[in-house]
């Protein structure tokens, strides 16, 4: 039995203690595994050796390991209501060593806890080493490829309204930073159309062209926003893209 099948038999000995009934714990389970693939393609994109590999797959894998108990608890993804998911995660490893299941070298720990801790972050901290700051943006990467195929591009509420905020992030290159304000479809998609911004390896773009996700989310902003103002946005966006594409 190789080391990625036995990660996976650990987190789902880990996972087990929590109903799969829950519609949001199987979803999350689902989402750590297409999180888990995006990372083993870009880490093969990026030539990396079979240990570095290994260990992209179990930044991916351990990534959300806090969403089970968050929606198990509290019954929800969002962490202004409940806690932060990146830092609970780094407390379920950290506890009785628990990752040690998963890797015994201090340096791999270092580097899977701080991929952790920092996936979900509006800016990864401060103070990383450089290998530690790959892995934490190859992880950041593959979950925000996925959570922006992944998420519907409907509009279904009657709130229209670009939101100055929503706008200049785009026209500056921002993230949109995640509140507790009244939540729209129109922000939402926005939210994660952002997250180009934010992306760090050639491979992520490929698969995000690929996919056509930034194709669909402005498809789906058209004939909800100004012409004027989704040509600026369009214009924005796939100026920035000529850099990756």
């Amino acid at each position: 039995m190789n080391d990625f099948n036995k990660a996976i038999i650990e987190f789902n000995n880990y996972t087990k203690n929590f109903s799969f009934e829950n519609k949001d714990v199987k979803m999350k389970y689902k989402h750590t595994f297409r999180v888990v693939d995006y990372a083993k393609d870009i880490a093969i994109s990026e030539n990396l050796n079979e240990h570095d590999q290994y260990l992209a797959f179990l930044c991916a894998l351990l990534h959300d390991i806090a969403r089970f108990k968050q929606t198990t608890e509290y019954g929800t993804f969002n962490d202004l209501l409940s806690f932060d998911h990146g830092d609970m995660g780094y407390e379920i490893l950290i506890k009785d060593d628990y990752i040690s299941k998963f890797v015994n070298e201090d340096e791999d720990k270092k580097i899977i806890l701080k991929a952790v801790k920092n996936h979900n972050k509006f800016d990864i901290e401060e103070g990383l080493t450089k290998k530690e700051l790959f892995f934490a943006k190859l992880v950041r990467d593959a979950d925000k490829i996925d959570i922006m195929d992944m998420q519907g591009n409907n509009i279904n509420d009657n709130n229209f309204i670009v939101e100055d905020e929503l706008f200049n992030a785009v026209l500056n290159e921002n993230l949109v930073l995640i509140s507790n304000k009244a939540k729209s479809d129109i922000r939402r998609i926005f939210v994660t159309l952002c997250f180009i911004f934010d992306i760090n390896f050639k491979r992520s773009f490929e698969i995000i062209r690929e996919k056509k996700i930034i194709e669909r989310k402005l498809n789906a902003l058209e004939g909800y926003i100004e012409i004027g103002k989704m040509n600026i946005i369009k214009n924005k966006i796939f100026d920035f893209l000529k850099k990756w594409y």
